[in-house]
């Protein structure tokens, strides 16, 4: 389970006068990479320039004709970001979210992802951008050489995933491509009208919150309050979750300095974190990849006929227990932290470098609980835990589920759908996927409800726009809701209590399959 949320406006962005065809090519071309122009980083707010910005850097190296032989012991890697195709084999064990990422993208366009989760000027560092610009430029894959469409969605290696349920089709993969592309200008005019930009009042109000509650409580359970002191810093803590996520995500000195946060208050470390909870992003909803909907054997939210995966007796019973099972999350969460670091590898089996300053503020978090009395600590825990359990999916659960694992299989490093496996993933395209699988939440029973779900009740504007700052998204949804009208991708929003219901109904219609 995870933490997610994104809203806004545009105004038309193609010109009526080329056809769809010249303008998905024109899209394609080689160019400079999109973050490292200048204009991208400082511009004044206004409309969205037509013409082709300049740039301070370097003109990149020219793109070989003559194709090299690969090493035997290096596999292909190539990903399209801004028209311009990479090489990253050599950099997929250095990525710091893990290689796993680059892995799947093998052959895809990755220019949303990529603005959408890495540091790239206008939302606080360019450290990514930096990076990619120095990456060794390719032709690309053999597939994909002779058509710009190909360019953007590689055919699939199995025939049969296009039987799949939920698969691309090409009325829908023409309208996700288009959409992609308007999405990337209405990405350039929320930047340049400062919707990346922190502030420094509202982000001390939020750590404020955090620190005196959990201050608070435990003065309380010093002297002799436990229940007042439980419900004290178990709020802390939920807000310490929702807040650490927003660092997490963020980028700049600030986020990365307060990447401690979440380990120094709640014991969960930044760089688990990461690696899950991205793996998340990259592929909402994505069965087989995306682990917040395959969290067998404790919830099943398709049947097992339908999933392809063994079953289990707890599933005629999930409805039952779900609500209360859901304390166990924040504890879940620990363990996993944990042994992220003692086992010293990435989900794909890379080695990482231990962060023993993450470590420490992870071993301080348990010096804090011990200090506690007993039934304060493990309350405290486990009902920040139970609180963000019951919201933090919720927006997920009951949207449609791809299910890229039905034909292609599990993921992993050589598995079925790997890029060593020479198979491609059935994956959908980035934006229209959010919108598929993203609803947003309206709180119906005011600002303390709202304060409850942290951000979550924004899930598509954050899915969207995972490194702008957790406070915009409420004026940045109707911004979205605007443009998302005017370009057909389907932006929903229900009650908050209508989506809790329907997570729960799902699991009961599940059970009673």
């Amino acid at each position: 389970m995870e933490l997610n949320t994104a809203s806004g406006a545009l105004g038309q962005c193609v010109r009526s006068s080329l056809s769809a065809s010249t303008r998905y090519a024109s899209k394609l071309c080689i160019k400079e990479p999109r973050a490292l122009r200048s204009k991208r980083f400082f511009v004044a707010a206004g409309p969205v320039p037509q013409t082709v910005r300049t740039t301070t850097v370097a003109p990149p190296a020219p793109v070989s004709t003559q194709r090299k032989a690969a090493p035997k012991t290096r596999q292909e890697i190539k990903l399209l970001i801004d028209g311009q195709w990479y090489d990253c084999a050599g950099w997929a064990k250095a990525h710091p979210g893990g290689g796993i990422f680059i892995r799947l993208l093998h052959g895809r366009d990755a220019t949303d992802v990529f603005y959408a989760l890495h540091s790239y000027g206008p939302n606080g560092a360019d450290t990514a951008a930096v990076r990619l610009a120095k990456l060794p430029k390719c032709e690309a894959p053999e597939a994909a050489e002779g058509s710009a469409e190909n360019t953007f969605r590689l055919p699939l290696a199995d025939s049969a995933t296009a039987e799949i349920p939920g698969s691309a089709t090409p009325e829908r993969d023409e309208h996700a491509k288009e959409l992609s592309m308007n999405f990337q200008e209405f990405r350039t005019k929320l930047e340049n009208e400062g919707w990346f930009d922190r502030s420094v009042g509202q982000e001390i109000w939020a750590l404020a919150q955090v620190l005196g509650l959990c201050a608070v409580g435990s003065e309380l359970a010093w002297n002799g309050h436990p229940w007042l002191a439980t419900l004290s810093i178990g709020l802390g803590m939920e807000q310490a979750g929702w807040l650490g996520h927003d660092y997490i995500h963020g980028r700049g000195k600030w986020c990365e300095f307060m990447r401690l946060m979440p380990a120094l208050i709640n014991g969960h470390g930044a760089g688990w974190w990461s690696e899950k909870h991205n793996l998340h992003h990259c592929f909402t909803n994505h069965e087989g990849l995306d682990r917040d909907v395959a969290m067998e054997p404790v919830f099943w939210l398709r049947s097992p006929d339908e999933s392809g995966r063994a079953d289990h007796p707890l599933r005629k019973f999930q409805h039952l227990y779900s609500v209360p099972m859901l304390a166990i999350v924040f504890w879940l969460w620990r363990y996993q932290s944990a042994r992220f670091f003692i086992r010293g590898q990435c989900a794909d089996g890379n080695p990482i470098k231990v962060d023993w300053v993450e470590v420490g503020a992870m071993v301080a978090n348990y010096a804090w609980l011990a200090t506690l009395p007993l039934p304060v600590a493990l309350g405290s825990v486990t009902l920040s835990g139970w609180l963000v359990g019951n919201l933090v999916t919720a927006t997920h659960q009951c949207e449609e589920i791809m299910p890229t694992d039905q034909a292609i299989g599990g993921f992993g490093p050589g598995g079925k759908g790997s890029a060593a496996s020479g198979k491609t993933w059935a994956f959908d395209e980035f934006v229209d996927t959010q919108f598929r699988s993203t609803r947003d939440a309206e709180c119906v029973f005011g600002p303390a409800e709202t304060w409850l779900w942290g951000g979550m009740d924004t899930q598509l504007e954050h899915h969207l726009f995972p490194t702008m700052p957790r406070y915009k998204y409420h004026k940045l949804r109707p911004v979205l809701k605007k443009w998302a009208d005017a370009h057909n991708a389907g932006y929903r929003i229900s009650p908050s209590t209508t989506i809790l219901k329907d997570n729960w109904t799902t699991l009961r219609d599940v059970a009673s399959v």
